[in-house]
């Protein structure tokens, strides 16, 4: 017999097991409902991170706020350390793909070298602000939480290498737009961005920290120094 176009189906049909289709419609609908009743779990889970830590997750405040019944919410993590552990991940994948698309919208608007160098600048700039300082000690606070948890730290370092890979894509760009210096590794550009942002939390914590105009000033000197000549 010849295969039917599912566009030729009659509208009304029955959801049998050897109807392909049906089955395949099914397990779509049975996938997008596992994915909503996890996102509900983590997107009140993440809230009690920031707010108290690991110490503030509470499993029958998850289950008041979400919706989702307790027994649903073991079956999909196991436990509320599996909890906790995807709540971490995202939570760091948020945090690190703000930076990359930040990245990405320089590259792709600035007109110049020196549009790209102020494009840069105001990023640094951006990392004294309140809300980059908490994205900063969030992802700090993920890298610490995969101590003692080896799937965790495994998962973690995944997503970081995919995260890199996705800032050397756009330092590449930037090479092959004249801004970046095609003389030095990519990946090392990208990675040299990222340490500076998230190694910022060193003077978070120094009593006398630098202010923001010397940090500044520092950062140009390295943005000139991976920037090509004039």
């Amino acid at each position: 017999m010849g295969m039917t176009d599912p566009g030729d189906r009659p509208a009304a049909r029955g959801a049998g097991v050897d109807d392909d289709g049906a089955v395949e419609d099914a397990v779509g609908v049975r996938a997008e409902r596992s994915r909503g009743t996890r996102d509900r779990v983590l997107e009140v889970a993440l809230e009690q991170l920031e707010r108290g830590g690991e110490a503030a997750v509470r499993i029958d405040e998850i289950n008041d706020r979400s919706g989702v019944s307790i027994g649903s919410i073991y079956h999909h993590f196991g436990d509320r350390d599996g909890v906790i552990a995807a709540a971490q991940l995202r939570r760091f994948s948020r945090y690190a793909e703000v930076e990359i698309a930040s990245l990405a919208d320089v590259v792709r608007e600035a007109r110049d070298r020196g549009q790209f160098r102020r494009a840069l600048l105001q990023l640094a700039k951006g990392s004294h602000s309140a809300l980059r300082t908490a994205e900063r000690w969030g992802r700090i606070a993920v890298m610490a939480s995969t101590v003692g948890r080896e799937e965790l730290r495994e998962d973690v370092a995944h997503l970081q290498t995919r995260l890199t890979d996705g800032f050397q894509a756009h330092v590449a760009q930037g090479q092959a737009r004249g801004f970046f210096r095609d003389d030095l590794d990519a990946r090392a550009i990208a990675a040299f961005v990222e340490a500076w942002t998230v190694g910022l939390a060193l003077n978070d914590l120094d009593e006398r920290g630098v202010s923001e105009s010397a940090w500044l000033a520092v950062v140009g000197v390295a943005i000139d120094a991976l920037l090509t000549a004039d």
